[in-house]
C-alpha cells in the first residue's frame, strides 16, 4: 500500500499531508482510510495538541476520487468521509489547514472542518458535485452556511467556483505561505494556555455544530438516494468519457 498520507512528528504538533500529488490529492479509499487512521492516532496521543493538515504538490485536494466511489454512496460517506469530519470536529484538539491550488468537493469540507484555515493567494474553491448529479456532502452544506451565511446558498444549490476574496468570508486567512503560517500558529497554540483553547473549541461546537451528527445522517441518506438515479450514472459515465453529461432530471 502506498503512503497516501504522510505524518510528520513535531513534538506536540503533527503535520498530516495528503500525498497523491499526481492526482491532485483526490481521495481514493486508501487515502481516506489512511487519513482516518492518522487522525485517530493523533487524537489518542496525549502528547499531541495541534495537527496541521495540508496537501503535497500544487493542490490541497480535488475531493473524492470518482474511480474509487462504491455503488452505495451512503455507506461511503458513513464509513470514511464522515469519519474524517467527525474526528476533527469532535476532537478536543486543534486542527489547522494549509491549502493551495484547487480545493474542491470533500477537499473543501476537510478544510472547513478544521478550526483555523490558511490559503494561498492562488487557491481556487470549487463545488462540482452537481456535475455528476449529486448534492454537496461531507458536511459541506452545514459548515459553509453556518460559517458564511446565506450568500453561499447559490454554491450549495447549483455549484460553481469562488476565489480567495470570497473564501475570506468562510474564515480562510489568505497568505503567501500557508504551511509556514499554519506551523507558526500551531506553535503559538501548543505553547499557550491549551486547555482554554480546547474549551473554546467546545463552545464553538456547541453553538455551530451541535446537530452535526444528525445532519450527516440525513446527508448520507439523501446522497445514497441520488446515487441510484439516472443522472448520477450518466454524470459518472460522462466524466470518465470526458464529455458533457446529458442529464434528464431523473
Amino acid at each position: 500500500m502506498a503512503n497516501e498520507i504522510l505524518v510528520e512528528d513535531r513534538g506536540s504538533i503533527s503535520v498530516i499531508t495528503l500525498n497523491r500529488p499526481d492526482k491532485l490529492n483526490a481521495m481514493n479509499l486508501d487515502l481516506r482510510n489512511q487519513l482516518i487512521k492518522a487522525l485517530r492516532d493523533f487524537n489518542r496521543d496525549p502528547k499531541k495538541r495541534v495537527a496541521v493538515i495540508t496537501g503535497s504538490g500544487r493542490s490541497f485536494s480535488v475531493g473524492a476520487d470518482i474511480s474509487s466511489i462504491s455503488e452505495d454512496l451512503a455507506e461511503d460517506l458513513r464509513n470514511s468521509f464522515h469519519q474524517v469530519i467527525k474526528e476533527i470536529k469532535f476532537s478536543n484538539k486543534i486542527f489547522i489547514s494549509a491549502v493551495r491550488g484547487v480545493v474542491a468537493g470533500a477537499g473543501l469540507s476537510l478544510a472547513l472542518a478544521t478550526d483555523i484555515r490558511f490559503a494561498s493567494k492562488d487557491s481556487r474553491f470549487v463545488m462540482a458535485f452537481h456535475n455528476i448529479g449529486l448534492a454537496p456532502d461531507s458536511g459541506l452544506a452545514l459548515m459553509m452556511l453556518r460559517l458564511g451565511g446565506v450568500k453561499f446558498e447559490k454554491y450549495i444549490l447549483t455549484g460553481g467556483e469562488f476565489n480567495t476574496e470570497i473564501a475570506r468570508e468562510l474564515g480562510f486567512e489568505i497568505v503567501d505561505d500557508p504551511l509556514s503560517e499554519a506551523l507558526k500558529r500551531a506553535e503559538e497554540i501548543s505553547n499557550g494556555p491549551f486547555k482554554s483553547f480546547s474549551a473554546s473549541k467546545r463552545l464553538i461546537n456547541r453553538v455551530l455544530y451541535q446537530d452535526l451528527e444528525e445532519f450527516l445522517d440525513y446527508e448520507a441518506a439523501m446522497q445514497g438516494a441520488l446515487g441510484k438515479t439516472h443522472d448520477f450514472k450518466e454524470g459518472i459515465k460522462a466524466f470518465l468519457e470526458k464529455r458533457k453529461p446529458q442529464f434528464k432530471g431523473e
